[in-house]
């Protein structure tokens, strides 16, 4: 008989909470109906949880022998994305495949960890400092950004940059390359500038000036700021967001479901739910911290951090500190590829850490 690992107590119980409040938000958000969004995330979640289970019971050496060859299928399926992807609302992302509809640059987040896992892991700090070294891991990274960019998709190569620097900080990098690395940034802004599509260019003129189109561009984020103050310190209560409840909010249960859960659960919610993030972000970077073999503590580093950043850039952006790139709140936004895809990283962190409790099951 088939003999689960076990998985650790207290995480699953901060990821149940979490995910109880994503659900009671999308219950709310529907005017208190179970139907469209809240019944369909119930089945998601159960489906995240049979992703997570079966990527804890996974032993972590299968990974780094397959992450190259793993790398290759989501590089494959980001060109075809390119060629016959689904358009909708005016990106091409998603591969149909019979029922199903995938979108690639959900795996290739977690398969370009595994493979700079791999190819850092052999390496020490001296040689991950010399710059011939970081050529290859930045072709890596550099070649499926591009396909994500034109889907397009700046959010998700945002965040696949983030993550592949991050990696980069925690191999030894020096802080030197980053800063240069930055300088460059800047001189090559008008150049980056241009090559943004109009609608990414609204976002960022929107960011700094909200009021300049309120009625346009400039209205997703003006009605969250709305729906985040309206809510002060205790919230309107459950069901009493008059911004989501009365259709203001656009988004309001997918990029933007932290507003509504701010506006009707206010600053004390709001502090809750990050305490909640908190814990599962401190507890998956203490695995890292722990793990035994190079292989496991990239890999979950990336992760941790990849989690991190998700959860940063959403908040920043409906809060208005960040311009709007369309990254889901982890384990609460409305989704299914990317919750999936976030249950199947925490059953992997999760596989991490059974194997710092067992080294001799191993």
């Amino acid at each position: 008989m088939l003999k689960l690992r076990p998985l650790p107590l207290l995480p699953l119980i901060i990821l149940g909470a979490i995910t109880f409040f994503s659900l009671i938000t999308l219950y709310s958000v529907c005017a208190g109906n179970f139907s469209p969004w809240c019944v369909k995330q119930l089945w998601r979640v159960l489906l995240g949880i049979i992703a997570l289970i079966v990527m804890a019971n996974i032993k972590f050496s299968v990974w780094k022998k397959y992450a190259f060859s793993l790398y290759l299928i989501c590089l494959i399926a980001l060109i075809a994305v390119a060629i016959i992807g689904k358009i909708s609302m005016g990106a091409q992302r998603w591969l149909r495949l019979g029922a199903l509809t995938l979108q690639p640059s959900e795996f290739m987040r977690i398969v370009l960890i595994m493979v700079l896992a791999k190819y850092f892991s052999p390496h020490t700090i001296d040689d991950n400092r010399r710059t011939e070294t970081l050529l290859i891991p930045t072709l890596l990274t550099i070649v499926p950004v591009g396909f994500v960019l034109l889907q397009p998709d700046l959010g998700t190569a945002t965040l696949l940059i983030l993550v592949f620097l991050s990696i980069l900080f925690a191999c030894g990098v020096q802080v030197w390359k980053f800063l240069m690395l930055f300088v460059g940034t800047l001189i090559c802004t008008p150049i980056l500038w241009s090559c943004l599509y109009d609608y990414q260019k609204k976002r960022i003129l929107m960011f700094l000036n909200p009021e300049m189109d309120p009625c346009g561009s400039g209205y997703h984020i003006i009605q969250s700021k709305i729906a985040l103050g309206s809510g002060g310190i205790l919230g309107k209560g459950f069901l009493q967001g008059t911004q989501c409840q009365m259709n203001f909010l656009p988004e309001k249960h997918t990029d933007f479901i932290f507003a509504s859960f701010a506006e009707e659960f206010g600053f004390i919610g709001c502090f809750v739910l990050c305490l909640l993030y908190t814990a599962i972000i401190a507890f998956n970077f203490n695995v890292a911290l722990l793990s035994r073999h190079k292989f496991n503590q990239i890999t979950v580093f990336g992760l941790s951090a990849m989690m991190f950043f998700y959860i940063v850039i959403n908040i920043a952006m409906v809060c208005g500190l960040l311009p709007v790139v369309g990254i889901p709140l982890p384990f609460f936004s409305y989704g299914g590829n990317a919750l999936i895809t976030l249950m199947a990283c925490q059953g992997l962190i999760f596989s991490a850490y059974y194997e710092i409790q067992n080294p001799e099951k191993i």
